[in-house]
């Protein structure tokens, strides 16, 4: 009744709010733009109002929607391996590991990813389900990743970085769309959309299905874990003198074999068997958001959503959680050299996670409200040189208040060049399984003739993790042919997890009785992490754009004296220490467009994998106006490589085979 009555209210600020002013940017044709109009993107995510990219004091890239159709990429987690310093690793054909600066795995934590502003943190892990995040890609605008902390303005579990995915207006997407897709590994993709107009109000809606193929348990041998997605959603944009709505909803639901790992014990009750049938994931979501634009450049924003998703992986083990957010947010201009941008919210996040022997919560429910209030105030020192002092106070009902600050100055040295600098802090308040997890990874007969189960269990005291952040840069762009973006940083986490041995139980639930030995989350991790991040572009032609980027990351982990866990010292964040990438894209002719990648991906010391170097290709023929045709070949070095491992994971990782994918797309 409750869930119910948060989605009348959408509904109702939706449909009773003045009608909307196309505050966003209109979608652009940047296949035909130069450096200089890329550098000029005006973006939200770094500070909650639009700016010009290479303006922010902070580590930022976009991927344009020019960018997204050029790397042939067909999957949205896959997007981001253009990103430098962003870890990305496909575990099997269902998963991935997606993280920035560090810390990454299935359940990476540090990361907040927006869609249109809709956060799609999931409360259970403090993470991102990946496999119910299904956009169109063709209705992406761009894609806005703040690398560093970003708890000032979006709050807690903004620690390493934020991206927001931003969907073009409705108003953009007029007409019809057809996309048919078959490949290797990449399956059947089917997408429609259309959109149109009356009045002040644009419309779209869209369906796209996915049948994506099994990945390889080695090079010869399917792994048999393909998966199945089918996806439906909307958007309305109505405008009419300073006001502005917009909504939008999607529904996604699919199936897939995940992998899990198992057990067999010595008796049926003490074993975790692998699942037989098909995981099923289903999410919907709807959000609203008005905005007012007032004189003087004042913009008041009212935005709220609400998200319901379910998890069942097939073996008994089922996730379920309803979110309802409310944000506020106004941005004036004070006397001549203060921008200010202040707000507040409410985020209410209802979750169960009913499992069986082998993994399980205790309690099985969690409930998180989380009040926030924010300000930030651009300050104009001089005519070059700006200061940014920022601040969110959030108060958790599980974790009560922390605060997150920020300084950040930014300088315009010479016409064309920025120098930037960054002081944050930020923080990770923990998930319902920090607290409340039970996995058993073992089971067996000890030498006594009792049973014996291992396993790790969450803490109920587990604390809020911290982490203090220096960063600063350098960006020059050469008129419209070159541009350079170089980020260095360094910083400290406080209070990570660690796994520490707890004293033995005896137990007679599920019989028969036996002895439990386990681990237990505590906060007796610090670890100090800096790197480097050096992006650039170069457009010797106006028909040919080269795209290059080199990423450096190291950790040095320092468990507290009284932790004894033995994997804490050698935490590397699971990240390659080196990542360089480069692409070309040249148009040869009015109806052919050739397009290449390389990314090398160091290798992941700990977990044993080694570096790989892929190869994507992607050739693109206008057949006519509005059709094209369009192949596309993925990992063309080799047959089949790893990219993760099974450790921590409670999956089986498998290997990213070779690929071949064709495409029709019709515009009307």
């Amino acid at each position: 009744m409750k869930t119910t009555a948060r989605l009348l209210m959408v509904v109702l600020l939706a449909m009773g709010s003045p009608p909307e002013l196309l505050a966003q940017a209109r979608a652009r044709d940047l296949s035909q733009a130069t450096l200089e109009d890329l550098l000029n993107i005006e973006i939200t995510s770094a500070s909650r109002k639009e700016q010009r990219a290479d303006a922010v004091p902070a580590a930022v890239h976009v991927i344009t929607q020019d960018d997204i159709r050029r790397s042939g990429i067909t999957t949205l987690p896959e997007l981001f391996r253009l990103v430098p310093g962003m870890e990305v690793a496909q575990i099997n054909s269902n998963d991935w590991a997606i993280s920035v600066r560090g810390f990454n795995g299935l359940w990476a934590n540090q990361l907040l990813v927006l869609i249109d502003g809709r956060s799609v943190y999931t409360r259970s892990f403090s993470g991102v389900f990946w496999s119910a995040q299904d956009l169109l890609l063709e209705d992406i605008d761009r894609i806005e990743v703040v690398r560093g902390p970003g708890g000032s303005i979006w709050g807690a579990n903004a620690v390493n970085g934020v991206v927001n995915i931003v969907t073009k207006t409705a108003a953009d997407t007029k007409g019809a769309l057809v996309r048919l897709g078959d490949g290797s590994y990449e399956g059947t993709q089917t997408a429609v959309r259309y959109g149109g107009s009356f009045g002040n109000t644009a419309y779209r809606v869209f369906s796209q299905w996915s049948d994506h193929n099994s990945s390889l348990s080695d090079p010869h041998t399917a792994a048999d874990d393909r998966w199945r997605r089918f996806t439906n959603g909307f958007r309305i944009d109505w405008a009419r003198n300073t006001n502005a709505v917009m909504t939008e909803g999607s529904f996604v639901g699919g199936g897939g074999r995940p992998l899990w790992t198992s057990f067999t014990g010595p008796t049926p009750s003490l074993s975790f068997a692998a699942p037989y049938q098909d995981a099923t994931i289903k999410s919907g979501n709807m959000l609203a958001r008005w905005i007012h634009s007032g004189r003087n450049g004042t913009v008041l924003q009212i935005q709220s959503f609400v998200d319901i998703h379910s998890r069942d992986d097939g073996n008994g083990v089922t996730d379920r959680e309803h979110v309802f957010d409310l944000d506020l947010q106004f941005h004036t201009k004070l006397a001549e050299r203060h921008d200010l941008v202040i707000g507040g919210g409410y985020r209410d996040a209802n979750g169960s996670f009913d499992g069986k022997f082998g993994v399980s919560a205790d309690p099985p429910t969690s409930e998180n409200a989380v009040m926030s209030a924010f300000a930030q105030d651009d300050v104009a020192l001089t005519d070059h040189l700006q200061l940014t002092l920022g601040a969110k106070l959030e108060h958790d009902s599980v974790t009560a208040w922390g605060v997150q600050p920020t300084i950040r100055l930014m300088a315009n040295i010479a016409p064309h060049q920025h120098l930037w600098a960054a002081a944050s802090r930020a923080l990770r308040t923990p998930s319902a399984l920090d607290r409340s997890l039970r996995f058993n990874y073992a089971a067996f007969i000890g030498g006594s003739g009792i049973p014996i189960v291992l396993g790790a269990t969450g803490n109920p005291n587990y604390q809020t993790e911290q982490f203090l952040d220096a960063e600063g840069g350098y960006r020059v762009d050469f008129g419209s042919s070159a541009s350079a973006d170089v980020t260095v940083f360094r910083g400290r986490y406080s209070g990570l997890a660690t796994s520490e041995p707890t004293a033995p139980v005896f137990e007679t639930t599920p019989g028969p009785p036996h002895l439990f030995i386990g681990t237990r989350f505590e906060n007796l991790l610090n670890v100090n992490t800096s790197g480097v991040e050096v992006a650039g572009h170069w457009m010797p032609t106006g028909a040919w754009r080269l795209d290059g980027s080199y990423s450096g990351l190291r950790l040095v982990a320092h468990p507290d004296a009284e932790s004894h866990d033995p994997a804490a010292p050698l935490n590397d964040g699971n990240a390659p220490a080196h990542q360089w990438q480069l692409h070309s894209s040249a148009r040869l002719g009015p109806r052919l467009q050739l397009d290449a990648g390389l990314f090398h991906v160091g290798r992941l010391r700990t977990l044993n994998v080694p570096a790989y170097t892929r190869a994507d290709t992607r050739i693109e023929i206008k057949v006519s106006k509005p059709l094209s045709v369009i192949a596309i070949g993925q990992n063309l070095f080799d047959r089949a490589h790893p990219e993760f491992a099974n450790a921590n994971t409670g999956q089986t990782a498998t290997l990213v085979p070779r690929s071949v994918n064709l495409k029709l797309l019709w515009r009307f």
